[in-house]
């Protein structure tokens, strides 16, 4: 799971339980890595149409939030620094959107996405002209941010073979939200010559969990293509 659903819960709880925010300048950090924001504006401006006058986002507002909620006023705001992007990209596509592809269309999309509502991904699928949903029961923006290996098995067999879901396939997410990958615990280490004492388990065992947003391997076993050392052996 992403792991901002924890720093949130934190918060919130820290707040419900009157604890005061910390103050960030109480806090010695390393210098922040700049992000570039500019690099996703310069892709969401050249590629997509936006009104070059100011003026008109509020309206625009209105008509976000109206349609999609709360979130639309930030969605409708965050495109507004295309007013003034000077660059446009050379050979932009505008659709139609229903045209054959040279391969199908994977469509990923959880069922309660604040960013991408799922009513989105199905009338997404459902405008291209050979595609198909797959389905991720759970919570968050994106399977990536929010790791399913059920999702990510379809996905690498969809790269590597073109294969698509079955019609009406579902996923679901390896942890629900506001819970932590707790590492496994370690046994201590003994000494050279002094004795160990083992007592009854503390509690059940916790599964050693994948870093976020990384695949395991066994998400990937059998979708890879053997290795050319294996396929020479299997030829024996």
């Amino acid at each position: 799971m992403h792991p901002g659903w924890a720093g949130i819960a934190d918060t919130l709880q820290g707040l419900w339980d009157g604890r005061a925010p910390v103050d960030p300048g109480t806090t010695v950090a390393e210098p922040a890595r700049y992000p570039g924001s500019e690099q996703s504006i310069a892709v969401l401006c050249a590629e997509s149409p936006n009104p070059r006058s100011p003026e008109r986002y509020p309206a625009l507002e209105r008509r976000a939030v109206a349609e999609a909620g709360a979130l639309g006023s930030w969605w409708a705001w965050a495109n507004e620094p295309c007013a003034g992007w000077p660059a446009r990209a050379a050979r932009l596509y505008t659709g139609p959107w229903n045209r054959p592809t040279a391969h199908p269309v994977l469509v990923v999309n959880s069922t309660y996405d604040p960013s991408t509502p799922y009513r989105s991904g199905r009338a997404t699928a459902a405008e291209l002209a050979n595609a198909r949903l797959l389905t991720l029961d759970g919570y968050g923006h994106t399977a990536l941010d929010n790791p399913s290996a059920c999702v990510g098995r379809h996905v690498v067999r969809y790269f590597l073979t073109g294969a698509l879901p079955p019609a009406g396939a579902r996923c679901t997410q390896d942890l629900p939200p506001f819970v932590e990958r707790v590492p496994e615990p370690t046994a201590p280490s003994a000494s050279a010559g002094t004795p160990t004492r083992t007592g009854p388990p503390v509690g059940p065992a916790v599964p050693v969990l994948p870093a976020y947003g990384v695949w395991p391997p066994e998400v990937v076993s059998g979708l890879l293509p053997p290795s050319h050392a294996a396929a020479e052996a299997d030829r024996r």
